[in-house]
Formats: C-alpha cells, sequence, structure tokens
C-alpha cells in the first residue's frame, strides 16, 4: 500500500509539473529573450522565485540540508553549462520550455528529447561519463532567510507587473508549483531529472514519471483548447531539434543534468558546481539571444 501511494504521489507531481510548464510557458530562453528583446523582466526574475520555493521544500525536509547531489569536476560543469546553453539556442527552448512545447502538439521537440536521451544514453553505456562528486560546498540557508528572498523577488516582479495583476498571481502560482512539485520529486526518487543523463540505468519509475510529466503538458493544452492539435515537423525543424537536443545532451552528460536539475536542484543547496554552470548557461544563452536573436515567444 506504501509503494502504490508513494507512486500514485510521484506521477500526480509530475502530471502537475508538465501541466504547469505548459500552461505558464516556462522557459529560460523565452525568458531570456523577452529580457534582452522586449525589455521584459518578469519572467527572468520569477525564475529566482523557483529556485527560493525549491530550496523551502528541502529546507522543510531536512531542516539542514538538500538533496543529495552530486557534480564533475568545475571544468566540466563549466563546459557542460556553456554547451547546454548553445544547445538550448539551436533548440529554440530549454529542457523545461521543451517539454511546453511538445505538450502544445510541436512534435519536432519529440526530436529534443530524442537527442538527449540518444546522447546520455549511448556516453553511459560506453562509460564516458566523468566522475562526479559530492558538492565541495553547500550553503545552508536557514528557512526564514530563504522565505524574505522570496519575498523579495516576489515584490520585485509586482512591481514589474503592477499593470497586469492578473499575469503576476499566473506566474506566482506557477513558480510555486514548478518549484515544489520538482523538489518534492527529486527527494522521493533522488537523481530524477528531465534530461535524463544516466538514461540506461533509470527504473522503470523514472520513465514513468517522466511519462506523466509529458501527459500533463498535453493535458494542459487539451483542457485550454478542448484538444491538442498535432503539429507535424518539417525536415528543418526536426534536424534542427535533433541538433540541439544533442547538444543539451552532451551538457547534460558533463555536468551531470540539465538546466532542470541546476536550477531546482544545485542552487537551492548552494553547490558552486551549479551556480557556475547555471551562470555560464545563463550567459551563453544571452549572447547568442543578443547576437543573433530569437524568435522564442510565450504560447500563454
Amino acid at each position: 500500500m506504501e509503494i502504490i501511494v508513494l507512486s500514485l504521489l510521484l506521477l500526480s507531481l509530475a502530471f502537475s509539473l508538465g501541466f504547469v510548464l505548459n500552461r505558464s510557458s516556462t522557459c529560460a530562453v523565452i525568458a531570456m529573450t523577452e529580457l534582452l528583446q522586449e525589455r521584459k523582466p518578469a519572467r527572468f526574475v520569477a525564475f529566482f522565485e523557483c529556485t527560493l520555493w525549491g530550496a523551502l521544500i528541502y529546507a522543510a525536509w531536512q531542516m539542514t540540508s538538500g538533496p543529495q547531489a552530486h557534480w564533475s569536476a568545475l571544468a566540466y560543469t563549466a563546459t557542460g553549462g556553456v554547451i547546454f546553453g548553445v544547445g538550448a539556442f539551436v533548440n529554440g527552448a530549454c529542457a523545461f520550455g521543451s517539454v511546453g512545447h511538445l505538450g502544445n502538439g510541436d512534435t519536432q521537440f519529440g526530436f529534443t528529447f530524442l537527442g538527449m536521451y540518444a546522447v546520455s544514453t549511448v556516453a553511459s553505456l560506453a562509460n564516458l561519463l566523468p566522475a562526479v562528486m559530492t558538492s565541495s560546498m553547500s550553503l545552508q540557508v536557514a528557512a526564514p532567510v530563504t522565505l524574505s528572498m522570496l519575498v523579495g523577488f516576489a515584490l520585485l516582479r509586482f512591481v514589474i507587473q503592477r499593470n497586469n495583476v492578473t499575469a503576476y498571481l499566473k506566474m506566482t502560482c506557477a513558480m510555486l508549483t514548478i518549484g515544489v512539485a520538482y523538489a518534492t520529486i527529486v527527494l522521493l526518487k533522488p537523481g530524477w531529472s528531465i534530461a535524463l543523463s544516466h538514461a540506461q540505468s533509470l527504473p522503470l519509475a523514472s520513465i514513468a514519471i517522466t511519462v506523466a510529466m509529458f501527459a500533463g503538458s498535453v493535458g494542459s493544452r487539451w483542457l485550454e483548447r478542448g484538444r491538442t492539435r498535432i503539429k507535424w515537423p518539417s525536415l528543418r525543424g526536426a534536424l534542427r531539434r535533433l541538433v540541439g537536443g544533442t547538444l543539451m545532451g552532451s551538457g547534460a552528460v558533463l555536468i551531470p543534468g540539465g538546466n532542470d536539475t541546476l536550477l531546482l536542484v544545485g542552487l537551492p543547496i548552494g553547490a558552486q558546481e551549479a551556480a557556475l554552470a547555471y551562470l555560464l548557461f545563463a550567459i551563453s544563452v544571452a549572447v547568442l539571444v543578443r547576437t543573433i536573436g530569437s524568435p522564442a515567444r510565450a504560447w500563454s
């Protein structure tokens, strides 16, 4: 009975995660595009709230520390962050955004996950994964401090979105749900990640969590529109997503983990490897958006 309850909880959390990722257009590439091209920083600021919600869950779970997390050496994580950022730009969406796009019926984003999972699986089978270690630095921030920071970022975003309170509340609920759902999944199923950087060793439960997440994204679109319109990929679109996913998978292998792991595992526990990788990921996306431009736009 306990296993059944745990399984239902994990699947429900994963479904909720996918549902909100689709409904809120949560994506680092979209956030950076809005920040640099449209001078709209709200979505970018909201990512910090998401991280802090995750940190609060970890604090409430163990009071003194977050989940067990392992990272490659700084050189590998730094390189992985850059490669993942380039891949996300080429793909047109990060790991979060790709889940949302796929739920919209954009089948070309299936090639993103094909690329990611193929790279991580081959790397694992060929024993090409770098050695990982427990984070060399973990900041133990008290829950009241984390909560104060969360309120600060929420107030900052309210100032930014004061003319659209509905959008503000919608984004607030989305960041809360994503942060809480993802952090709880990781606590109950350590090592799970959207990028699945060790795909071949994941048991059936982890795969079921991922499937439930995709189902949540599809379900969100279906409830909103009454149906999901399938958009068949063009050859150019499929190749672009495959290349982007392959780069993202390569970065995830080096870190290990995608931007989801960095944002909602590494940053909440203060891992310096994760902080460096996420910083370089964000800088890589920003530089490419600034110099080349990006068509990435929120769909909801």
